[in-house]
């Protein structure tokens, strides 16, 4: 992790949010297709909520001491770390400049504009820094699901039925939190969603394929193209492909090769290119990403996508 990462947890831990002033804002996302555009409104708050918000925040980021680890598509769902990515390779930036607009944004004065809701900020801002905490709105967020989950409100001295309220369900985890070009992930998989990170990958899936007809190193990239289609999963893999590049370096094509005959894996290779074939595109994904290792102690062959290097 380099220095820059470290540098900038180490500021947003030190923040002191009991001075820090909290602003609420709720985003919409448009259209149903992308490139989407975002638009947000600001939501009044009162003391005891800003103070609630703070606690979240202080405790699920600043009081724990998490290691960093860049984002990476194959790295799973984080639980005692953080991902960290810049924040201008996200959809984020567009949010950031819609909330810096500032006074310019509306003002929730109905509940019927918290409605249809892609996410909500909360903006902490003191001494002229500001961290945004983010967390995407999930489809429990409306008075019927609230129903459906047998919530009561005490209100008045009694047991009021969830149907006759406007719910609007604050959650104790934020998503990830933006501070200073920065991106701590704190759940991979909201964040990915939120920040339509489908789109990013299917883009560098494209690329990926496109790469390998110009480099002639397959017989045939069609048939990853249909075996990936919309699957997020085979999406990832090819990102991760196209992002670790082993594929482009010197050799490596050339010692792919070499060791699938020496091993007697089950890829045909004519002509010095990979036969792609329905049936070992899954292998030879995992060899374009070098997920095929071998242990020093017990010479065990085996697969993994999580890889970090030894330094």
């Amino acid at each position: 992790m380099s220095t820059k990462e470290a540098t900038r947890l180490k500021k947003l831990k030190a923040l002191d949010l009991s001075k820090a002033s909290s602003s609420f804002w709720v985003v919409k996302r448009k259209p149903a297709q992308p490139p989407y555009s975002y638009s947000v409104l600001r939501v009044d708050i009162d003391a005891k909520l800003s103070k609630r918000l703070k606690g979240y925040m202080k405790a699920q980021f600043q009081d724990r001491d998490l290691p960093l680890e860049p984002y990476d598509f194959n790295t799973a769902d984080p639980d005692e770390k953080l991902l960290t990515l810049d924040s201008d390779g996200t959809d984020f930036e567009k949010v950031q400049a819609a909330i810096d607009a500032g006074f310019d944004n509306g003002v929730v004065k109905d509940y019927a504009q918290l409605l249809g809701s892609w996410a909500y900020v909360v903006l902490f801002e003191i001494d002229g820094k500001r961290a945004f905490a983010w967390r995407k709105i999930s489809n429990l967020n409306t008075p019927a699901a609230a129903k459906s989950r047998k919530t009561l409100y005490f209100i008045g001295h009694k047991l009021v039925d969830a149907e006759d309220q406007k719910v609007f369900v604050i959650d104790p985890r934020f998503d990830f939190i933006a501070f200073e070009g920065t991106v701590f992930i704190g759940r991979k998989s909201a964040f990915e969603t939120s920040m339509n990170f489908r789109e990013g990958m299917k883009q560098k899936g494209a690329e990926l394929l496109d790469a390998f007809k110009e480099l002639d190193l397959l017989s045939d990239v069609e048939p990853i193209r249909k075996y990936v289609g919309e699957n997020l999963h085979h999406l990832r893999k090819l990102a991760a492909i196209k992002n670790a590049g082993y594929y482009s370096k010197p050799d490596y094509m050339a010692k792919l090769v070499k060791v699938v005959k020496a091993e007697k894996w089950d890829l045909k290779i004519e002509g010095g290119k990979i036969i792609v074939e329905e049936d070992t595109i899954e292998l030879l994904l995992k060899l374009l990403n070098n997920d095929r290792l071998r242990s020093p102690i017990n010479d065990e062959v085996f697969d993994s996508s999580a890889k970090k290097a030894v330094t």
